[in-house]
Order: structure tokens, then C-alpha cells, then sequence
């Protein structure tokens, strides 16, 4: 039997990024045109401050920007649609019941559809199925596997994110200060369009 039960973010739920995109946002010749840096002496500083702020504008948007596999673990299956952190979602590769010797068990795709169009995307459990199911395991029974992220190619990426990436990386260049929090330049270009709370 299932219970609407709140997701607790610190308790319940937990992900990572296990695949990471395989192309960044921006191209290491992109920044150097717009901060106007000439040479390639500092290619690698360059090439790393765009993983690094890229890494961190996710963290600050909730959102995957480039095609990446994240996988969901929970103490608890929460109720009959389940979020999914990161999007926008692409695919859910699948669904699993772990027991305390992490044999996993699939939870057939017959029994759920997924909504790619909500932001976030949605896992939807059919009408009259059983919900996925673990009294064999207290913490962390339950996995999902999916693929989040605007696409595969950088030219997917919203502009504006793009652009406010390149004024990040140049002012982070510029100054050799990193912080998680983006400067108020970057914050006032997105205005909160892209921004979502975390769920």
C-alpha cells in the first residue's frame, strides 16, 4: 500500500550526476573571443574554469544543461508521481528495488509512463499497478536511473545560459576568485528564468 508521503530532501532522497556530459556548454575558442584573450598559454585554466562554472551554474539553476546520467536513491518510494531533480528529463533508463545485499530488482516500464514536457520532469505510475515495493531494505532501496539535460550538442543549451556562462568564466578569469554563487552580473541577466527551487 502506498501513502502521498512529502520528499525529504536531507533524508529520503539522494542523487548524483554518474555520467557526465561529453561536451561543455561553451568552447574554450567561444571565451576567449568574447573575454578577448589572445594566446593559448592559459588554455587549461581556461578549459577548466568552464567545467568549474558550468558545474556550479547547474548547482545554482537545479538544473542538468547538457545530456548527463543521473542516478536517484530513496529510503522510500514517495507516491504515485515522483519529480525528478535536474531537468528538463530526457529518458528514464530504469527503475529498481535494491535488497540489503544490493541484488536489484527491475521495476517494469509497463507500469510507468514519464512526463518529459513538465518542468521537472515526472515519473507516473499507471492507473491499478503495484508501486515498486522493498521490505527487504530501510535506506536506499530504491533506485532510478535516468538521463537529464537540454541535449547532447552545446547548441542545445538556452542562449541566455550560454551567454551568462561566458561573462561567469571571464569574470572568474579576470579576478581568480571562484565562488559557487554567481556574480550579480549573471544573477540580473537570468533573472530567476531558468532558476528552480529544489525539489
Amino acid at each position: 500500500m502506498i501513502t502521498d508521503r512529502a520528499l525529504d530532501i536531507n533524508g529520503n532522497r539522494r542523487w548524483s550526476v554518474t555520467t557526465a556530459p561529453t561536451v561543455e556548454p561553451i568552447t574554450l575558442e567561444e571565451l576567449e573571443l568574447f573575454a578577448k584573450i589572445d594566446g593559448s598559454t592559459e588554455d587549461d585554466l581556461l578549459e577548466s574554469l568552464i567545467i568549474g562554472v558550468r558545474g556550479a551554474m547547474e548547482r545554482y539553476l537545479g538544473r542538468a544543461l547538457l545530456e548527463q546520467t543521473i542516478t536517484l536513491t530513496m529510503d522510500f518510494w514517495p507516491g504515485w508521481v515522483i519529480e525528478l531533480p535536474m531537468p528538463p528529463l530526457i529518458s528514464v533508463t530504469s527503475i529498481t528495488t535494491l535488497d540489503e545485499d544490493d541484488t536489484e530488482t527491475t521495476y517494469s516500464s509497463d507500469y510507468y509512463y514519464i512526463d518529459v514536457d513538465k518542468d521537472p520532469g515526472r515519473i507516473i505510475l499507471k492507473q491499478s499497478v503495484t508501486p515498486p515495493n522493498n521490505t527487504s531494505r530501510y535506506y536506499g532501496g530504491y533506485k532510478i536511473i535516468y538521463k537529464a539535460g537540454y541535449g547532447d550538442d552545446a547548441d542545445d543549451v538556452p542562449s541566455t545560459i550560454r551567454n551568462a556562462l561566458k561573462i561567469w568564466c571571464s569574470i572568474v578569469y579576470e579576478t581568480r576568485i571562484f565562488t559557487e554563487e554567481p556574480p550579480s552580473e549573471v544573477i540580473g541577466m537570468l533573472e530567476d528564468s531558468y532558476r528552480i527551487p529544489n525539489i
